[in-house]
């Protein structure tokens, strides 16, 4: 009987570290995603974008704008559910919404913040730096 209890218990410490990694896993900030494609709705208030890891290692499910919602967006990105390769919710593209007061687009890296698309002054048009 006492063995028995043993074994129940390794178990459900098993399942448990093994579902934790799993979690914890999808929680994990991705610092080396790139920009691919993007654009504008016509009314301004929805950009559409592209975006993927830099490395052929691991998958994007989300993102999170960190920067209070307009001018500027820093947008950090979060690793898929499931381990390291996994593609357990992975996207590819996002919309994030827009005010006419918006006028720079940062993404997360290790070290702080990058620029990855500014709204020209003159034209009004989103362009890459």
């Amino acid at each position: 009987m006492k063995a028995k209890r043993i074994a129940v218990l390794a178990v459900s410490v098993l399942v448990l570290l093994i579902g934790f990694i799993w979690v914890a896993t999808g929680l994990t900030k991705r610092t080396d995603i790139v920009l691919g494609e993007y654009s504008v709705s016509q009314d301004g208030t929805k950009l559409t974008f592209s975006a993927g890891a830099a490395s052929s290692m691991g998958y994007t499910r989300g993102f999170k704008d960190v920067g209070g919602g307009v001018k500027p967006h820093y947008l950090d990105f979060y690793s898929t559910f499931g381990g390291l390769n996994s593609s357990f919710g992975a996207k590819s593209e996002f919309q994030l919404d827009l005010d006419e007061q918006d006028t720079e687009i940062y993404f997360g890296r290790g070290d702080g913040y990058e620029l990855v698309l500014y709204k020209d002054a003159a034209s009004g048009e989103w362009k890459r730096p």
